[in-house]
């Protein structure tokens, strides 16, 4: 099949496969120190009294934000792979860190209103940071010949 679509060049990868670099590393052990941290808070403090049928409300929204948690650190771990500007390296290493430690702390019904603060405080720095990085998607030039765009 003929198609007038240019050849792409691409890089082999700048390390060995198999290592992981600082900032995936440190997006690794970010999250789990923040899900260890909140699970020890979460077990030596009081919960915030509730009604039963408010409670299962709450904790379902736990599990759906743990979900967007879970996609962004999915995300940012594939982002790191790649090199990105300091400020989205920080972004991309804190934001899910925050959102996954604000999730637990919801589901287990402590302190509600940080916990929330937290997770939509990530959840917006990483969405803000992935819809404005041009290198989020690497192919995005084909994207747009793709649809029409010339």
């Amino acid at each position: 099949m003929w198609t007038d679509a240019h050849p792409v060049a691409v890089a082999p990868p700048a390390r060995a496969a198999g290592r992981i670099g600082p900032a995936r590393l440190a997006l690794v052990l970010l999250t789990a120190a923040a899900l260890l941290g909140t699970a020890a808070v979460a077990v030596r403090s009081p919960a915030v009294p509730v009604e039963p049928d408010l409670a299962r409300v709450i904790r379902f929204m736990a599990v759906i934000k743990g979900g967007f948690a879970l996609a962004a650190l999915a995300a940012g771990f594939w982002r790191l792979a790649r090199p990105a500007a300091p400020w989205r390296t920080a972004i991309y290493v804190a934001g899910p860190p925050a959102m996954a430690a604000g999730a637990l702390a919801l589901g287990t019904l402590h302190s509600p209103a940080l916990a929330a603060a937290a997770l939509h405080l990530g959840l917006l720095a990483v969405v803000a940071a992935a819809l404005t990085d041009a290198d989020f998607l690497p192919d995005r030039p084909l994207l747009g010949r793709h649809w029409g765009r010339r």
